[in-house]
């Protein structure tokens, strides 16, 4: 009886335990199969759906960006003079910002650069790696495995603040981006900028690219100080790019007395920014809108204080804008920027009828282009206004000008060979005589036709037209 006792607990454990097995065994045997069809290369698991993988690169780029801790807010003005440097009014003005694609400005200002020193031409051809091609949008569409003109990746930086021609720019220029970027940090150390760091060309976000509306100022008045003969393509509201347009972001362009460049920006982190300046009253003026919380917002804002800018400029007696003569470095104009056309049809009119400017003012956003060359008071006879030459370049010495002549003359077409007269004469800038050298007596087609040709074979021009400021006595 007391066996029956101490072995009835133990059969009722020993059954428990049987059918804990069979339920372990059964749940195995209905999951191995799903598990076996995970497993075969011969069948497909569903993939998250297009929405929630969109979803998770969301979350993932979200969760990488940190916070700059010394970028303390979005919003700084300032609006200064462009003739003396003076500040008119500011707000936040060396508070550390980010730039976003105002980094651009920079990267433009480095192409002029080597455009000039020769570096780069505008018809030569940049290769446009898979760095280029992978980069986020806003893009100008650059064709995989080809190549891209100087001309229009310089041009898509301006219009539509392209980041696929930031990066073709940037290795062409310092090999790859990460060095292009400490090339840019120099030069903002070197003009003054002494808030601003790079790390990219295109201004996408990068916690440590910083900048100020201080320093993005300096940026603009280095531009025009610089590179007056290009500043003009700051104006340009579309450039036509492999069958389409690229549409210039800066909206200010045509809607504001005045206004004639430069560049806008916008980031989540940096808000929506503003380069602009503007002439009116035969007064130009720089003004940085940062932060904005809209395009339309920071349009308004900047108007509004470019108008009581204005007033207080007058007020002051600040000294009226002297149009900057261009350097004897210059190896371009605005015009080239812009083949086929020129550059005032590819502009709006940024005047109206009523509040129409000073003929001086009027002049001063498009004088680069329509001034190509420092005055003589001797040119060859036979030069008219309207007719069109290609000036090969200005030398130290005669015997230098008129070898680059010959090979010049050697390169052109028959037709345009026919025609061409080679002269060489003296100009004198900054106290220093320069031999001009110049094929003239050539229509717009054979000049602009036959400078491509010349840069072509590495001989850097420009067609240029003669107009009231390049003939004798113009100043």
């Amino acid at each position: 009886m007391a066996y029956l006792i101490m072995t009835y607990p133990l059969r009722r454990i020993a059954v428990s335990l049987l059918r804990i097995g069979a339920a372990i065994l059964l749940v195995a045997a209905i999951a191995t199969p799903a598990e076996v069809d995970a497993r075969s290369p011969n069948k497909k698991r569903a993939g998250p759906t297009a929405k929630a993988r969109a979803a998770k690169a969301a979350g993932h780029r979200a969760s990488a960006w940190t916070p700059n801790p010394a970028v303390t807010g979005k919003g700084a003005y300032l609006i200064l003079d462009a003739t003396s440097g003076r500040e008119i009014m500011s707000d936040q003005a060396d508070a550390l910002r980010h730039p976003a694609s105002l980094t651009k400005l920079m990267t433009i200002y480095l192409a002029f650069s080597a455009l000039d020193s020769g570096r780069l031409a505008l018809g030569d051809s940049l290769p446009v790696s898979a760095n280029a091609l992978n980069a986020p949008p806003t893009k100008m569409g650059l064709p995989p495995g080809g190549s891209v003109s100087v001309r229009d990746a310089t041009m898509a930086l301006v219009t539509r603040s392209a980041n696929d021609a930031a990066v073709v720019v940037a290795e062409a220029l310092g090999g790859d981006e990460a060095n292009f970027a400490r090339v840019m940090t120099q030069k903002a150390r070197q003009l003054g900028m002494n808030s601003t760091v790079y790390r990219n060309a295109s201004g996408l976000p990068n916690r440590e690219q910083v900048t100020t509306a201080r320093d993005q100022a300096v940026l603009a008045s280095a531009l025009l100080r610089n590179f007056p003969h290009y500043y003009a393509v700051f104006s340009v509201q579309s450039y036509p790019y492999r069958g389409r347009s690229l549409e210039n972001h800066n909206r200010m362009l045509g809607n504001y007395d005045g206004a004639d460049g430069l560049k806008t920006g916008y980031t989540t982190a940096s808000g929506f920014n503003l380069v602009l300046s503007a002439v009116r009253d035969n007064r130009r003026l720089i003004g940085v809108v940062m932060g904005g919380a809209s395009a339309s917002r920071r349009d308004r804002q900047m108007a509004d204080l470019m108008d009581r800018g204005f007033v207080s400029a007058h007020a002051m007696g600040i000294s009226p804008w002297t149009s900057i003569r261009k350097p004897p470095s210059a190896r371009y104009t605005a015009a080239q920027f812009v083949p086929g056309a020129s550059l005032q049809e590819t502009l709006r009119p940024t005047v109206t009828a009523k509040t129409a400017l000073p003929p001086a003012a009027q002049l001063a956003s498009t004088k680069a282009a329509d001034a190509p060359s420092a005055p003589t008071p001797n040119e060859p006879d036979g030069l008219s206004l309207g007719s069109w030459v290609i000036q090969v370049g200005a030398f130290s010495e005669p015997q230098a000008a008129q070898l680059a002549l010959e090979r010049a003359t050697a390169a052109l077409p028959s037709p345009a060979r026919a025609n061409a007269a080679a002269t060489v004469d003296e100009v004198q800038m900054a106290n220093k005589v320069f031999h001009r050298a110049r094929l003239i007596n050539l229509s717009q087609e054979q000049a602009i036709d036959g400078c491509k040709r010349l840069e072509k074979r590495k001989i850097y021009c420009s067609p240029l037209q003669v107009t009231a400021w390049n003939t004798p006595g113009a100043r």
